[in-house]
This record gives C-alpha cells, structure tokens and sequence, in this order.
C-alpha cells in the first residue's frame, strides 16, 4: 500500500452536519490504519510513523466535540487512542535523536569534530537498530494495535443526535485555544522543555482543528494551517534538542570528555535560544486575540459557509 494514498482531506465537508463529519473522519481514519496494518509482513517504520499522525488526527478531533461527551467517555476514548500512541512511540523517539543530532551539525558544525559527530550518530543508530529489531521481531506489537483499531468504534460514542451547528465545537475551540495562550504565557516566564512542550501540544491541536475548518474559507484558513505547522514543526526541533541535551547529560558514555561534553551542550542550548527568537514573536501573533474573538471569526465564517451551501440547493 503507497502511503501517498492516505493524503487524503482530514477537513470538514459543507453537506455535512458536524456530527456526520466527525463519525467519517473518525472511520476514514481508523479505515486507514487498519488498510496499513493489513499486511504484518510489509509493515515498516514509515507505517508507523503514518498510524501515530492517524492517532493524534483521531485525538485532536475528540477534543473539538469534548464538553459534547460526558467526560468519563471523552477520556476512556482519548485514552484509549493515546495508549496505543505510547506502544509505538520509541520507534519515534530513536529515529528523532538521530534527525536532531544532525540538525544540531548542520546549523553548527564548529561544536563537535567529524570523529567526535561520527561516534555519536554512530551509538544513536545501534540504539535506533535495537529498538526497530525489538518492536518488530516482537509479532505481537502490530498483533495488538491492529486488534486496538479493531475493536475501537466507528462512531465518536456519546455525540447528540439532535443538537448541531457551530456551538458544538465553538466551546472547545475556544478553550484549546485559552490553554495554548495559557502555555504561552508560562513558556516566557519559565521557558523550560516541559513548558514549551506543553505548548506545542497545544499548537498543534490548533493546527489539527484549522485544517479540519480549512474549508470555510480556504485561502484565509491555509494560512492559518501554514503558520501553527510552522510552530508547531519550532517548538518540536526546540523539544527535540532539548531531549538530546538531557540524553547527553544522563548518559556519560555517548560523549566521553568533559570538554566535548560542554561544547555540544553549549552548542545546543545557542540552538535553542536561536530557535526561540522564532517561537515567541510568532506564537504572539497567533495567539494574540481573545479566544471569544478567536472562536467569533471562525463561526461567522462557517455560518457564510452553510448559507452558500443553502443557496446552492435552492437553485
């Protein structure tokens, strides 16, 4: 199966009320997994990496219909989407180091010496190996997410039958968006990993939602899309450093020596404060609204939307 054939639309469709939109987006997206899961043979680490982005689609959309739910099956379906992410996460977490490390040469080639960056991209990619033989030669990981998609439903359990119309999501639109101006604030008072990285969760829902409201106005929501991926991807390379930085630190044996220790700590926190420079003056003008004013443009805007659909029919 190519996985260029899952880049389809993740958005919502005008004829569709937002209940039906979210139950298809739901199937399509458990119907994709499952298709890549078809075969346990030819599953690979890109297949993997494919059905994580098919778990956070799923767990974004569950958290623009969340006060719609009773909050005890909101969190049973979030947390069952979000355990089966945690299953395949360290084939993730050893392929990233690896990615970051040779950002971190790149942007700055002067902190370490080819030998020194050879040894380390060396060790990181034994631990990558170990970790891709373990999940793979163990047949029962792939057994037990493609049982998980299996028995999950097809149906966000819990939705109104009669109740409709923008004021579903306009609430939990609205909160996401308060809590990432909440991390925000945090992030600049204290600007620690987990501070950051509680932002860029944040941001990235608000990316997941934008692109599933991309089609009320497109050109004006693409930009939208294009700017929280844009923090989103900041505040990811931030994270992602700054995991390395603690790897380093708690493991004496990837880079032996005080001195080349020092020198690529020292490189890599001048990355992030670099990196940083970029976060901040976007993340202001994202998030510089109110989140009343945040969520009223978006409504008027599908309300144009569904009264363009209603003239259309009345044709």
């Amino acid at each position: 199966m190519d996985l260029n054939d899952y880049n389809m639309a993740y958005a919502f469709e005008q004829e569709q009320s937002i209940v039906q939109n979210v139950n298809r987006i739901l199937e399509e997206e458990i119907t994709k997994a499952l298709d890549l899961l078809e075969k346990p043979d030819q599953v690979t680490p890109e297949t993997i990496h494919t059905i994580r982005k098919r778990i956070k689609k799923i767990r974004a959309l569950l958290r623009l219909v969340r006060r719609e739910l009773k909050e005890k099956d909101f969190k049973r379906q979030n947390s069952f989407y979000r355990s089966i992410g945690h299953q395949l996460s360290p084939l993730r977490d050893a392929t990233v180091m690896i990615k970051t490390l040779e950002k971190l040469r790149q942007a700055q080639p002067s902190i370490m010496s080819t030998r020194v960056f050879n040894g380390f991209r060396s060790t990181l990619v034994k631990q990558q190996d170990r970790t891709t033989r373990d999940f793979f030669e163990d047949s029962i990981q792939i057994t037990q997410v493609t049982n998980a998609f299996q028995q999950s439903s097809q149906r966000v359990e819990g939705l109104p039958k009669h109740r409709n119309g923008f004021r579903i999501i306009a609430p939990n639109l609205e909160e996401i968006y308060r809590k990432a101006r909440k991390a925000l604030q945090i992030a600049v008072q204290q600007p620690s990993i987990d501070h950051l990285h509680e932002l860029r969760k944040e941001v990235k829902t608000l990316w997941y939602h934008t692109r599933l409201l991309q089609p009320i106005w497109p050109s004006l929501f693409k930009a939208y899309e294009h700017e929280f991926d844009r923090l989103g991807e900041l505040l990811g390379d931030d994270h992602d450093l700054g995991v390395l930085a603690q790897l380093i630190e708690s493991d004496p044996l990837l880079l032996p020596g005080k001195p080349k220790k020092e020198a690529v700590l020292k490189g890599i926190q001048e990355q992030r404060y670099q990196l940083q420079e970029q976060i901040y003056p976007l993340a202001n003008r994202l998030l510089a609204e109110k989140p009343s004013a945040f969520v009223r443009r978006f409504q008027l805007h599908w309300k144009l939307w569904h009264k363009e659909a209603s003239q259309k029919i009345g044709k």
